[in-house]
């Protein structure tokens, strides 16, 4: 072996065990001080990531926040003065000044007067269905008068007979307000203010929790339909039923077509069939007229 392979040989295995030894001594000495850096370094890490999804939380809240604010700007809330307690009458009347949500009888409960703020009970009783009492609910809601809906009451009328028609006015209803009113302020006017915030000739859809899913009665044939069940099949086409009605005359229902508490659903040439889908009342069924049949049948 050369002399300049073995220095070299010497050299590096020098140079190897300095480094293992610098690496035995940082670790003694500064181990524990470099293992709580890492633990430091995670719980960084971790808490920068939650940042940044707390910031791209508060960018999605930012933007609602601009929403409901410029929506607070078109509902204006007033607390109007003392002396127009007794004017509430009219202003609920001026809501519904067609009797078109529901029908109530009006009643002021009493007044508590506290510092320089009063609040007055008031109480309406009466008839009418779901819908329109809620329609009249949130026209005085976003009223600019500062009345609040201290309770509400629906109730189920009871109809007398199985066969009579409420749906006009089939539900109890209570409802107990509570007005809040200044007892110093100038020019009372609460009908100046108008009966309810712009925004709300918007139309939206409400859900009837106290419409029944099977209906006490059937409703009756206004559009003189074919009732189906009185009548008979005299031909069929492809797509088209030839079928006496109940009163005699002769009727061409295609499919699609509405019938009394149905609709032409399916025509079966091979059978000479012709099938209806039902729908009485919330019970569905299929009923089959079939050619040269008395007209009684049903599936």
């Amino acid at each position: 072996m050369s002399y300049e392979i073995r220095n070299s040989l010497i050299l590096a295995v020098f140079l190897v065990l300095i480094g293992l030894g610098g690496h035995l001594l940082l670790n003694m000495k500064f181990g524990k001080d470099f293992t709580k850096i890492e633990q430091e370094l995670k719980t960084k890490q971790d808490r920068l990531t939650q940042l940044q999804n707390a910031l791209s939380d508060l960018d999605g809240y930012e933007k609602q926040l601009k929403q409901l604010s410029a929506q607070l700007k078109y509902y204006p809330k007033v607390i109007l003065p003392e002396q127009t307690i007794h004017q509430t009458y009219r202003y609920l009347e001026e809501i519904d000044r067609y009797g078109t949500f529901f029908n109530f009888r009006f009643n002021l409960l009493g007044v508590k007067r506290k510092d320089n703020v009063s609040t007055a009970t008031y109480e309406l009783a009466g008839e009418g269905n779901f819908p329109k009492a809620m329609r009249f609910i949130r026209r005085m809601e976003y009223g600019s008068p500062l009345y609040k809906i201290e309770s509400l009451s629906l109730k189920r009328k009871s109809a007398k007979l199985s066969t009579e028609k409420t749906a006009e006015a089939d539900l109890e209803i209570v409802i107990r307000l509570i007005g809040i009113f200044f007892t110093q302020t100038k020019n009372p006017d609460l009908l100046a203010l108008g009966p309810y915030a712009s925004i709300q000739t918007q139309s939206y859809s409400v859900f009837d929790p106290f419409k029944p899913l099977i209906l006490d009665y059937l409703p009756p044939n206004i559009g003189n339909l074919v009732n189906i069940e009185n009548s008979r099949l005299i031909a069929l086409t492809a797509n088209t039923a030839f079928i006496q009605d109940q009163q005699g005359a002769v009727k061409q229902i295609k499919i699609g077509d509405e019938i009394y508490l149905g609709y032409l659903s399916k025509i079966d040439l091979n059978n000479g069939e012709a099938q209806f889908l039902m729908d009485r009342g919330g019970i569905t069924d299929t009923f089959i007229l079939q050619l040269k049949s008395s007209g009684k049948g049903g599936k």
